[in-house]
């Protein structure tokens, strides 16, 4: 596709982002052709957002922002039941509590960044086992203050160390197992327990989890979190790793609870029904 062509396909999504002025800006500064990997970082204003947005010149960091910031692929409030989502949100915020919104995933911090428009008096946690993205996720969500907690690590179902299996994968594409021999090798593993302890929570309001097939793993055991969470999002993999089945221990776990269950692009949003005590009933 010609950069024209690419510019003009675009240009609508854009403008319904961030207006015709900075919609025309932003679309001619970041749909440029770009490499798969550079060390060149750049620096782009973006309204709506309280500081800049970080992006290395590489097609990764650009297609990020693109799914995250422009086509907004974490809005839930396109679906009726985010309604129910936001008075929760509302009542716990009346009460002097912070909602805990848990980022699996948070590669360069765009999506927390995203999350925190929408949720101002949420505190999010964010996962992320690769260095080099971790670094950009502390750079994009500096301006948010204490209000994000970044982890360097991954997300699992129990404690211990994870390394990356495919370093050679582009930075949005990084795959994790588990770290065998030294245990001073590899990022820790987190699990959403662990997570909420930190955050001195029950349970997380919403959990995103974009984390390259490793919900297998996840959602092996120790779910019990996943009854008390009001939202959450997933993206699925298995087009990615067709045959290996990375989305089946996650319906099993989330199918024994009552959500309503939408999609939308690569991603499942999963709305807790907290008004249905049992399935069934």
């Amino acid at each position: 596709m010609s950069i024209f062509y690419r510019w003009l396909s675009k240009l609508p999504n854009y403008i319904k982002s961030f207006g015709i002025l900075h919609g025309l800006r932003l679309l001619l500064l970041v749909e440029r052709s770009v490499p798969k990997k550079s060390t060149v970082v750049k620096k782009y204003i973006v309204p709506g957002y309280p500081g800049p947005i970080y992006l290395r010149k590489t097609v990764s960091d650009h297609s990020i922002f693109w799914q995250c910031i422009v086509q907004r692929q974490y809005d839930m409030f396109r679906f009726t039941q985010s309604n129910r989502l936001m008075s929760e949100y509302r009542e716990a915020v009346e009460k002097g509590t912070s909602p805990l919104i848990i980022d699996c995933g948070g590669n360069i911090g765009l999506s927390a960044l995203y999350l925190a428009t929408l949720f101002p008096d949420a505190k999010i946690y964010v996962v992320e086992p690769d260095e080099d993205n971790f670094e950009m996720l502390k750079m994009n969500t500096a301006s948010l203050g204490d209000r994000v907690v970044a982890l360097d690590g991954g997300i699992w179902h129990e404690s211990g160390r994870l390394r990356i299996v495919n370093p050679e994968s582009g930075s949005g594409a990084f795959r994790v197992a588990v770290t065998n021999g030294s245990q001073n090798k590899g990022v820790r593993a987190f699990t959403i327990n662990e997570i909420c302890a930190l955050a001195a929570v029950e349970s997380p309001l919403i959990v995103k989890i974009d984390i390259e097939g490793a919900q297998v793993n996840l959602f092996k055991s120790n779910t019990s979190w996943v009854c008390n969470t009001h939202l959450v999002m997933l993206e699925l993999d298995d087009w990615l790793l067709p045959w290996q089945g990375t989305s089946r221990p996650f319906f099993a776990c989330i199918s024994q609870y009552p959500f309503d269950y939408l999609i939308s692009g690569e991603t499942i949003f999963c709305f807790r029904d907290f008004e249905e005590e049992h399935v069934g009933t």
